[in-house]
């Protein structure tokens, strides 16, 4: 399989991750954070704080047409099971996830991110803190494990070093 994924709890280190990843593979950002660009930009109510239901259908969408147009190695920051996660956070039904997720399939083996307190930093679309972040990271490692997917766990070492650790087991 060449659909690859970085999972785990927000500020854990995915997104320098997969910058340093990107001059190797095809990489794809996050939904959440995109959406919550595009929400705040056109003064939408798609927020995890004010619509949730509407926040994780809209990143239910974008993960579907991410994964959709994926073609060769690709390196996905979060993928469908993350919104399992979401869905527990917020008390949602988790169906349309699981439909979504029933038609479309990443590498077995996930790249697990653990919690990091040392670099995790928030911001102003992380706003949980480190322990909100690492329980979040709970549900995110319950869902990929529900889901069948084996989690390898990633060193805590610098982004380059994580992303040749991950380039070494996909054989890019």
């Amino acid at each position: 399989m060449l659909l690859h994924v970085l999972a785990g709890p927000p500020g854990a280190g995915k997104t320098a991750t997969l910058r340093a990843l990107g001059e190797a593979v095809t990489i794809i950002n996050e939904p959440a954070r995109r959406v919550l660009a595009q929400q705040r930009g056109v003064g939408g109510t798609g927020t995890g704080d004010q619509d949730r239901a509407q926040f994780v259908a809209l990143m239910l969408d974008m993960a579907k047409a991410d994964y959709d147009s994926a073609s060769g190695l690709t390196v996905f920051d979060r993928g469908l099971p993350d919104l399992l996660a979401f869905c527990a956070h917020y008390g949602l039904p988790p169906d349309p996830v699981r439909q979504a997720m029933s038609v479309r399939n990443y590498a077995r083996d996930v790249f697990w991110f653990p919690p990091w307190q040392e670099i995790y930093i928030q911001d102003k679309e992380r706003r949980l803190d480190f322990a909100g972040a690492k329980a979040f990271g709970e549900l995110i490692h319950t869902a990929y494990c529900g889901a069948g997917y084996s989690l390898i766990p990633v060193p805590f070492v610098s982004p380059q070093a994580r992303a040749d650790f991950i380039l070494d087991r996909i054989g890019a």
